[in-house]
């Protein structure tokens, strides 16, 4: 068995010194292909590093600016409930102001009915006397 397949293998040799040129031109296309191939990468992977590095400076900005926008939102979140807060303590205070505006009104009132009484007694006590 093995002296026929020697036999075979020196009957395909001289088709196998032909392919061997082919062989050795497609390996070394395909090593320069791959060369072309990881150098466009190369070049791609430096044009994504610089525009990650725009992009992480304008978000850099963005972060700053959220930063800014919740501290102001915060403060204005403490100042609404400190106004909250004051209106809720004025409340009981304009009751009470309302109504001892109600009670000087109707004092008023009865002062100037008593006034207008004894401005008319006064003049029927001056027209009696007289």
């Amino acid at each position: 068995m093995w002296p026929k397949a020697i036999a075979q293998l020196l009957e395909l040799l001289p088709h196998v010194s032909r392919l061997l040129p082919m062989a050795d031109r497609f390996l070394n296309a395909k090593t320069a292909d791959a060369e072309a191939s990881r150098s466009a990468m190369q070049q791609m992977a430096e044009g994504l590093r610089g525009d990650l590095g725009q992009v992480t400076a304008s978000h850099a900005g963005l972060y700053r600016q959220l930063n800014e926008q919740s501290e102001k939102l915060s403060d204005l979140s403490t100042d609404v409930a400190a106004v909250r807060h004051s209106v809720k303590s004025l409340d009981p205070r304009l009751t009470r102001l309302e109504q001892q505006n109600s009670r000087l009104a109707l004092l008023l009132g009865i002062s100037l009915f008593l006034l207008a009484a004894l401005f008319v007694f006064l003049v029927v006590l001056l027209l009696h006397h007289r």
